[in-house]
């Protein structure tokens, strides 16, 4: 009998995808969808790409160089320079979208059996490519009942070990929208100091910040040797998409393995790296209204979701993501719930189930994820259908 990879049969089903058979199905019928369970923006992406796309003149589309094309990584610099960040083009390699950074990250840091430190719940293709690379993911639970705040650093300490090898941080965070503080980032900053180790540092949604302004972990020069940041233009530029992302460093060792790996997938898409030059360079004027737009709906949906009896939340400073405890023992099987048996004038909602966005098993089965990618008045909409749905299971 001919059986698949040992590696394979560990990934799990995506908890944000698996639902789209039933819904299918239920849309063949007629049943509308407010689809709050994928992070796919709705906002346009800036004219600058789009132009970009349209201008490409040459008869044939080439490989592009393993480091990038030039007039792209340059651009890369220039963003960067916005945010008080000095780099130079070894400092970076595009990667084909943020989760081709997360692959190249771990494998340069970690070797098979190895483990890198993740603050859960966590965005899930962390999960997978882990399981991809055989390396262990060690959690620490962050909860919504505390906002997600961090443990004292003597507990987040205790999980490091000699096969520890970097730690993982996402901010602003996918699925809680939570925003590292500055005294949250030295910490463990100086945590990964003491101890040798990297920190992965992923800031996808970095200009997507609702309180402050945006930043990166690069910004503190003790970090400099331990810090690889995976950066993405998907959300940032409502463009996923466009599948381009970057893996920042200054650690130039580190930097030398990702592109040995880079020039065996041989590039990120050429169109693509030449359509967003002119986006990178001036980045803010898009970003801030996006921000603004996102801040809106996400008091929309926390307003919402605090006024229905027995669901906790916590307030998200950033990215586009709300978590709710639900008074459900299963969010499962009350989102199959939407899906196939609720409907309120031939329309329902999804959301995506939180427990897969734990490494610990048992976490989060009565939590949710809600992605606030709809505009306002069909947000409002989607909010009280998801509250009468859940009023109607409850009675189940």
């Amino acid at each position: 009998m001919l059986n698949t990879s040992k590696r394979v049969n560990k990934l799990i089903a995506s908890p944000i995808r698996k639902f789209l058979p039933m819904v299918r199905a239920a849309e063949k019928k007629g049943v509308k969808f407010f689809k709050l369970n994928v992070g796919d923006p709705d906002i346009f992406a800036p004219k600058e790409i789009l132009q970009g796309i349209k201008k490409y003149g040459n008869k044939n589309i080439p490989y592009a160089p393993s480091p990038g094309i030039s007039k792209h990584v340059q651009a890369w610099l220039k963003y960067y320079a916005l945010f008080g960040i000095k780099l130079k083009e070894e400092n970076i390699v595009p990667t084909i979208g943020g989760a081709e950074g997360i692959l190249l990250a771990m494998m340069a840091v970690a070797d098979v059996g190895e483990e890198i430190i993740v603050f859960e719940p966590l965005y899930t293709s962390y999960k997978g490519f882990a399981a991809v690379c055989n390396v262990k993911l060690a959690p620490i639970t962050l909860r919504v009942e505390n906002n997600f705040k961090l443990p004292a650093i003597q507990e987040i300490a205790k999980k490091i070990n000699k096969k520890t090898r970097a730690l993982v941080v996402i901010s602003p965070d996918n699925p809680t929208g939570k925003v590292w503080s500055n005294q949250e980032l030295k910490n463990i900053i100086k945590l990964a100091r003491k101890n040798n180790l990297f920190i992965i540092a992923d800031e996808t949604y970095r200009e997507i910040v609702f309180e402050g302004k945006p930043k990166s972990i690069l910004i503190f020069p003790a970090v400099r040797n331990n810090a690889l940041v995976i950066d993405s233009l998907s959300k940032r530029f409502s463009a996923p998409g466009i599948r381009l992302g970057a893996l920042v460093s200054y650690n130039q060792k580190v930097m030398r393995a990702i592109l040995k790996i880079a020039m065996i997938r041989l590039s990120a898409p050429t169109i693509e790296q030449l359509a967003t030059v002119a986006i990178l360079k001036n980045s803010k004027k898009y970003t801030s209204k996006i921000a603004n737009e996102y801040k809106q709906r996400r008091d929309i949906v926390n307003d919402a979701l605090k006024k229905m009896p027995g669901v906790l939340v916590s307030q998200p400073v950033g990215a586009f993501y709300q978590v709710a405890k639900l008074p459900v023992k299963n969010a499962e099987d009350f989102i199959k719930f939407l899906i196939t048996e609720f409907r309120h004038k031939n329309k329902s909602v999804l959301v995506a189930p939180l427990e897969d966005f734990y490494v610990t098993r048992g976490l989060g089965r009565n939590e949710i994820r809600v992605a606030y990618v709809l505009n306002i008045k069909e947000l409002k909409e989607a909010m009280e259908i998801f509250k009468k749905g859940l009023e109607r299971y409850l009675k189940k």
